[in-house]
């Protein structure tokens, strides 16, 4: 049975968006953006309208291929800035510019991607596989999720900065390690066919099938990828969905799954992170040009 990701992280944001009401909050976030390809622009704009309605006020700070040192002093200036709650820096960045030397800049309680050692936030894919995985358990009638957990073999694949890493670190914390699997990792296929849960992040079109998992599985699909089809760009997922769900007995698609989920859990993280500062403000200081939700 499929299980949507966005139904889920509906029922997440309305939590949030009631809370935010009826504690009176005023919540800001400053997205980075420095990058001309269209995908991380639509993923931002869709940040910045999910934020919106919720009552987030999500502030777009747009940089071009040379300015990098501007860049940099405007995290700088943000860290200091109390009106902000959150900073995120959108990946991937302009050809030549350094993710990591830029989140290395933003003060790490404004980090709500969670993407800094010592970061006070999980990472947001992480979170939004987590909430899933706990859908997964109450479906199943289990009263938490360590329950629903408790003697599965979980396997996740790849193991990438964004979602497979984090992924893999924060079921480790939890206290199920994961059999991890890389590019390196010798029959694969067969390690996934034992596996109760798995939970693919590659971006490798349909490298979990109808062939590779065995009946009854809970299955998360995480990466995505691209392709040329018929003189378009589309988008493809780790999942063959129509192969895997009836074998499957539970399965969140990678389109309209996780991604809805990372966003109701980076948001969530912003609001963690204004109980942190020295307390919700009701104005947003704007140090620099910029585009808001």
């Amino acid at each position: 049975m499929k299980v949507s990701g966005r139904d889920l992280a509906d029922k997440i944001l309305e939590k949030l968006k009631l809370e935010i009401k009826g504690k009176n909050l005023t919540l800001c976030l400053a997205i980075i953006l420095a990058s001309n390809d269209p995908a991380p622009k639509m993923y931002t704009q869709r940040k910045i309208n999910v934020a919106g309605e919720i009552g987030i006020k999500a502030t777009l700070y747009e940089f071009s291929e040379n300015q990098g040192q501007d860049c940099f002093e405007t995290i700088q200036q943000l860290n200091e800035d109390q009106n902000i709650h959150g900073i995120i820096v959108q990946q991937p960045m302009h050809t030549g510019w350094d993710f990591q030397k830029y989140i290395q800049v933003v003060s790490s309680k404004k980090d709500v991607d969670g993407f800094k050692e010592d970061s006070p936030y999980k990472e947001a894919t992480a979170l939004g596989v987590w909430e899933m995985l706990s859908e997964f358990g109450r479906i199943e009638g289990f009263k938490s999720t360590d329950e629903f957990l408790e003697g599965k073999k979980i396997v996740v694949l790849g193991k990438g900065l964004t979602a497979g890493k984090p992924t893999i670190n924060l079921l480790t914390e939890k206290g199920f390690p994961p059999e991890v699997i890389d590019s390196k990792t010798e029959n694969p296929n067969q390690i996934i066919k034992n596996a109760d849960v798995v939970i693919s992040a590659t971006g490798k079109k349909n490298i979990i099938n109808g062939g590779n998992i065995k009946k009854g599985s809970f299955v998360i699909g995480i990466g995505v990828g691209k392709e040329e089809k018929d003189g378009e760009e589309r988008i493809f997922g780790d999942i063959n969905e129509e192969e895997i769900k009836d074998i499957a007995k539970l399965y969140c698609p990678t389109i309209g799954g996780i991604g809805p989920l990372t966003i109701a859990c980076l948001l969530k993280n912003v609001m963690e992170a204004s109980f942190t500062a020295q307390g919700p403000v009701s104005s947003v200081s704007q140090s620099r040009s910029s585009t808001q939700a």
